[in-house]
């Protein structure tokens, strides 16, 4: 089906307007999306990136050529990071993006990047620093999630996918078309079956084998997580609720954070402190946003 709708375009649609090209934001010359058609999708590492990014090439007909699609779809279509504290702006393009549960989404990181990956375990992993701060190379769950900043400078991949959803998407998701929740990814093939003009499926790669979920964590390890993804849970207010899990500890602002992980954000820089998420007060009185996200799913 996929290879027939590469080579059968939609009336009155020319090759051309398929293409992987980059968006580029107002303020910077960086790419930092996927252009297809008249949208732009906006990846999110461990959010369903590897499936949507794999049905774009099979919509295009570049798929084939994938030995291993789990890993080789990102060095065909890339993931950017961005100035997590300002917003994107895309005139060209309807902007989407696909969101997780910011706890899942690290538990997803671990089993994923360090035990199924063995990132930790590579040459690329700092070795010398994991020793001087006296932490294994292959930690259990429960050492990685306690001590999750310091392998985080261990392993700069392991910063890439744990690094908060804002430093994909920047600071304001109310300039997005559509924002996904992962747990309703197929909506997904739906939105882009309208874009392309041909009814299209979102297969399932890249899925992560751990089965632990947040309730399973001990109480100090949970804490921990639902700390250092604070910001996450702020930013994606409207769609996922840490409650599910238990409350977010008390803490200082110095305190680690997926916000952190590449740079200080209370760190006072350029005449200015970062600006907070602009939703933050909401969710710490927890009322929605008004207006919401746009077509929230």
């Amino acid at each position: 089906m996929f290879e027939s709708l590469s080579r059968h375009r939609p009336a009155g649609t020319a090759t051309s307007q398929f293409f992987f090209a980059s968006s580029h934001s107002a303020r910077s010359q960086m790419p930092t999306g996927l252009r297809f058609f008249n949208a732009t999708y906006y990846p999110v590492p461990k959010s369903g990136s590897s499936s949507v990014k794999y049905l774009l090439m099979q919509v295009a007909g570049q798929h084939e050529a994938l030995d291993n699609p789990d890993d080789d779809v990102h060095h065909h279509l890339g993931t950017t990071l961005v100035d997590p504290f300002r917003p994107l702006h895309n005139a060209d393009a309807k902007p989407f993006t696909i969101v997780r549960d910011p706890v899942e989404r690290l538990l997803s990181a671990y089993f994923d990047r360090v035990v199924k990956a063995g990132l930790l375990s590579g040459d690329e992993a700092d070795a010398g620093m994991a020793r001087r701060l006296g932490l294994s190379l292959e930690p259990d769950l429960e050492t990685f999630i306690l001590n999750v900043e310091h392998y985080c400078r261990i392993s700069a991949d392991v910063r890439f996918h744990i690094a908060s959803p804002r430093y994909f998407l920047g600071s304001n998701l109310f300039l997005f078309d559509r924002v996904f929740k992962l747990e309703k990814v197929d909506q997904v093939a739906a939105y882009i079956s309208e874009i392309v003009g041909q009814a299209v499926e979102m297969p399932h790669i890249h899925v992560s084998g751990g089965r632990t979920k947040p309730s399973e964590l001990s109480s100090a390890a949970l804490a921990k997580a639902l700390r250092f993804c604070r910001y996450d849970y702020a930013f994606l207010v409207d769609l996922y609720d840490p409650s599910r899990w238990g409350t977010i500890p008390r803490g200082t602002r110095r305190d680690p954070s997926t916000l952190s992980v590449y740079r200080d954000p209370a760190r006072y820089e350029g005449h200015s402190y970062p600006r907070t998420p602009r939703n933050l007060r909401n969710f710490l009185t927890k009322r929605p946003l008004d207006p919401a996200l746009p077509k929230a799913d």
